[in-house]
C-alpha cells in the first residue's frame, strides 16, 4: 500500500508541474483561439492577439489564467492518476484507459473551469472599461451561480467530456506510438509530446467548436453534440468546424511537448525523492503543494 500511494503522489506531483508549465506557456494561444471560434476580432491569429492587446493589454492575452490555471494544474495531476488506475484495472487498453480519464477530469475539473474561462475570454468583446465585466474570475464565477445556481457552471458539460474523452485517448494512444518510435532519440517524450497534441486536436477541434457556441451563444444552449455539429455546417459550411483551428495548432503542439516531456522529465526524480520522504512524509508537503499551484 505505501508504494502504491508513492506512486500516486509522485504521479500527481509530475502531472500538475507539467500543467502549469503547460498553462503559462499556452495562455494566449488559448485565448486567441476562443475568441476566433467566438468571432471575435479578425481571424487571423496575430492579427487577432494584437487586437486583444489594443483592448486590454498584455495582460488580455492571459484573460482567464487563474482558472486556467487551476483547471491545468489539477486537470494534468488527475488526468495521469487516473490513466495509470485505469491502466492497471485495464491493462494493455491505452485508447480506453485514455478515454476514461478524459471523462473523470471532464466532470470533476474540466467542465466548470472551462466555463468560466470562455466566459472571462468573451469579455473581452466589450473592450478594457466595460461596465458588466467581471473583475475577476472569482467575481465571475458568483455572479454565475447566482444567475444560475452551481448547475450553470456545467453548463456545456457534454460536449466538453466528448472532446476530453476523445482528445485524451488519442493523445495517450499516439503518443505511447510516437515514444516508441522515436526511442533512443533525445527529447522523444517532448517530440513525441508535441507529435501527439497536433494530430489530436485536428481531430478534436469540430468538437471544440460547438462546445465554445455552447458555452456562449444562448441559441446553442440545450441541443446535443451532433445536432451543434451540422448546424454548424449548415448555416456557415464544413470549414467553420475548423474555426480557431490555427492557434489550437501551435498551442497545443507546445502543450503536448510540455506535458508529457515535463511529466517524464520530473516524475523520475520524484521516485527516489518519496522514497526518502516514505509515504507517510510525502503526504505533509503533497498537499499545501498541489493546494498552492
Amino acid at each position: 500500500m505505501p508504494q502504491l500511494t508513492n506512486e500516486r503522489n509522485k504521479t500527481m506531483v509530475a502531472g500538475a508541474t507539467a500543467g502549469v508549465a503547460e498553462a503559462l506557456a499556452t495562455m494566449p494561444f488559448e485565448v486567441t483561439k476562443n475568441r476566433i471560434q467566438m468571432g471575435h476580432g479578425p481571424p487571423a491569429i496575430l492579427l487577432n492577439a494584437r487586437d486583444t492587446v489594443a483592448k486590454k493589454g498584455v495582460r488580455g492575452l492571459y484573460y482567464g489564467l487563474q482558472p486556467q490555471l487551476l483547471q491545468v494544474s489539477a486537470k494534468s495531476s488527475l488526468r495521469f492518476v487516473a490513466f495509470e488506475t485505469y491502466q492497471r484495472m485495464l491493462p494493455g487498453s491505452t485508447f480506453t484507459c485514455g478515454m476514461l480519464a478524459g471523462l473523470t477530469e471532464a466532470l470533476v475539473l474540466v467542465a466548470p473551469t472551462e466555463r468560466l474561462k470562455i466566459l472571462r475570454t468573451a469579455e473581452l468583446r466589450a473592450g478594457a472599461h466595460s461596465a458588466g465585466a467581471s473583475s475577476s474570475v472569482f467575481h465571475a464565477a458568483g455572479a454565475l451561480v447566482r444567475e444560475q445556481g452551481v448547475a450553470g457552471l456545467w453548463h456545456g458539460a457534454a460536449p466538453t467530456a466528448a472532446r476530453q474523452m476523445l482528445a485524451n485517448g488519442l493523445r495517450f494512444f499516439f503518443y505511447d506510438h510516437f515514444k516508441a518510435s522515436l526511442k533512443g532519440v533525445p527529447g522523444s517524450a517532448a517530440i513525441a509530446g508535441g507529435m501527439t497534441g497536433v494530430v489530436s486536436v485536428v481531430l478534436t477541434n469540430p468538437v471544440d467548436v460547438v462546445k465554445t457556441r455552447q458555452q456562449t451563444v444562448p441559441s446553442y444552449s440545450g441541443i446535443q453534440l451532433h445536432e451543434g455539429l451540422a448546424r454548424v455546417v449548415r448555416e456557415e459550411g464544413a470549414s467553420a468546424l475548423l474555426t480557431g483551428l490555427k492557434p489550437t495548432l501551435l498551442g497545443y503542439g507546445i502543450e503536448g511537448a510540455l506535458k508529457f516531456g515535463a511529466y517524464e522529465r520530473v516524475k523520475a526524480p520524484l521516485a527516489a525523492l518519496l522514497v526518502r520522504l516514505g509515504a507517510g512524509g510525502s503526504a505533509l508537503w503533497l498537499g499545501p503543494l498541489l493546494a498552492g499551484l
